[in-house]
């Protein structure tokens, strides 16, 4: 397993922080759960783009 590290900016991590306080979750947690989302969605975007692509094809 890889250990990634990200930089941001304080306001934003307590942005994080202030979401997950709400939910009982960590600032990690939330932005963990936030990236993976996005690129489950990302991934579905491409593959949808590539099945119209070969149905246009």
């Amino acid at each position: 397993m890889k250990k990634v590290s990200i930089e941001m900016e304080d306001y934003l991590y307590e942005f994080y922080k202030k979401v997950g306080s709400g939910a009982g979750r960590t600032a990690e947690q939330v932005m963990r759960d936030v990236l993976f989302r996005f690129a489950g969605e990302s991934s579905l975007g491409a593959i949808d783009k590539r099945q119209k692509q070969r149905r246009q094809a």
